[in-house]
């Protein structure tokens, strides 16, 4: 099943960076977040570094609004530790006000793959109500995060409430850029 989940993302990955490199536009730029239209799905990608300089994570979120779809990609340049192919159980975390943490998100089997220097990392949101729910989860933290077991692997301060907005308006409008 996850083998299906992870061939199933990675077409639709590979399939939408394909088409979004020949026609995507950018639709907003909202903070630190990039939101690429290829209506009626919209790519929001942003980059975060670590204290030194040379720990980036990055994020990316693919919404189709009409197939009611989440894609969450984390990539790395850190893990290079890894294998260049595998699973990680990996838990996604939220925190708000500073001290509360929702880890009602649990941990999954996340497949990646070393692209270039980069770990990629997938996650597939294909319930809408669950899509819906990440992307609410996501939008109103303060502080997203991922778990190993118990241990905190990184967070980033995603500040995405507005991108998040600009997001499902673009993937529900069906406009081209602004």
């Amino acid at each position: 099943m996850m083998r299906l989940l992870w061939i199933g993302g990675s077409a639709l990955l590979s399939s939408f960076a394909a088409q979004a490199e020949a026609a995507s536009t950018t639709y907003a730029k909202v903070g630190g977040w990039e939101i690429s239209a290829e209506p009626p799905r919209c790519i929001m990608q942003g980059f975060f570094g670590g204290k030194d300089g040379k720990k980036v994570d990055g994020l990316t979120i693919l919404y189709a609004a009409d197939k009611g779809g989440v894609l969450l990609i984390w990539s790395n340049n850190w893990m290079t530790y890894l294998p260049t192919k595998g699973e990680l159980d990996l838990g996604l975390v939220f925190g708000k006000d500073g001290t509360s943490v929702d880890a009602s998100w649990g941990s999954s089997k996340l497949r990646y793959e070393k692209v270039g220097n980069d770990y990629m990392f997938t996650r597939a949101f294909k319930d809408p109500q669950e899509a819906e729910k990440f992307l609410r989860d996501f939008g109103g933290s303060q502080v997203m995060g991922l778990t190993l077991g118990g241990t905190l692997l990184t967070s980033v301060k995603p500040n995405a409430s507005e991108a998040i907005m600009k997001l499902r308006e673009c993937s529900l409008s069906g406009s081209s850029a602004e």
